[in-house]
């Protein structure tokens, strides 16, 4: 019987963490006859196929030399044997009841659905913050729906089938999001950070305009997959414009400001208000230029 469900574990050197994802993923609540549990192993160095070898057949391990991140999204993909696949990073954790909760939002078609997630530290320690959706952890997806949208870059790749009307949200937290030293997401304000992800929208948005040549099932429509490209590019201008303010690189303000805004309207919509507080930090910031204090300030950094 094919199971309805891949949980598709995904693991670069995090064996010290890998158990508990693991035994999250063991511990669901539905029948077992619904789901399988997919570990793909990126060419991990440390113990993580000691780990995998002690749950013998009841998982399965996909292992090649280290590809990357993105790589392990696509195979998650394509080697899953469920009509959807449930990402889990090695280092999260679910509750018990994460596939019961998302099981009736899937059963009336969603072909996305995803969840907030609790944050906590590195022994798994609650930090009392609820992360956004869209974490890796957080997302279920249709496998055909995902596979029309490959390459993947980060987990944003599936996002469209949201913001097409073809997927759910479900407000409760159902899964511990690690944060810790060696995680992938950099929280330092001028980091890279702002200009990865301005990146992989902006190549999200040139897939979505190439699938507006051919539409997919799941949204049938050109001109809708067209306007979505706009979307993702107005919003891949707006992180790009973060990224200015953050660095404070004055001169870039006037031509980035001005195409973010001009992109929101492109898309058909009026810019949103995190355009608008970008802009507004952008002005003060010019504004504070002018005090003698702030010149002296910015000319010794």
């Amino acid at each position: 019987m094919q199971p309805k469900i891949t949980c598709s574990i995904l693991c670069y050197n995090y064996g010290r963490f890998l158990p508990q994802a693991i035994e999250s993923c063991l511990a669901q609540t539905v029948d077992p006859s619904l789901y399988e549990i997919l570990v793909i192993d990126d060419g991990s160095t440390d113990n993580t196929p000691e780990v995998c070898a002690r749950y013998g057949d009841r998982i399965r391990v996909s292992r090649t030399s280290n590809q990357g991140f993105a790589r392990s999204l696509a195979r998650g993909l394509e080697e899953a044997r469920g009509e959807y696949v449930a990402y889990l990073d090695a280092d999260d954790w679910w509750t018990p009841d994460k596939l019961a909760k998302i099981l009736p939002a899937l059963e009336r078609g969603a072909l996305v659905v995803m969840h907030p997630l609790n944050e906590v530290d590195e022994a798994g320690a609650p930090l009392g913050n609820v992360g956004a959706c869209g974490n890796t952890s957080s997302i279920c997806v249709h496998r055909e729906a995902g596979l029309t949208l490959l390459p993947a870059t980060t987990e944003i790749f599936c996002r469209p089938l949201l913001d097409g009307g073809r997927g759910e949200v479900v407000e409760e937290c159902l899964g511990h999001y690690r944060i810790h030293g060696r995680a992938m997401t950099d929280r330092s304000p001028t980091s890279r950070h702002t200009a990865f992800f301005a990146k992989t929208t902006h190549l999200t948005a040139d897939r979505l305009a190439q699938l507006a040549k051919a539409p997919p099932f799941w949204l049938g429509s050109s001109r809708r997959l067209a306007r979505l490209a706009r979307a993702y590019h107005a919003e891949g201008w707006t992180m790009d414009f973060e990224r200015h303010t953050e660095l404070g690189e004055f001169k870039a303000y006037p031509w980035a400001g001005a195409r973010m805004h001009l992109g929101w309207l492109r898309a058909g919509q009026f810019p949103t208000r995190r355009a608008w507080r970008l802009t507004g930090r952008a002005f003060a910031q010019l504004a504070g230029l002018k005090t003698p204090q702030a010149k002296r300030a910015a000319s010794s950094s």
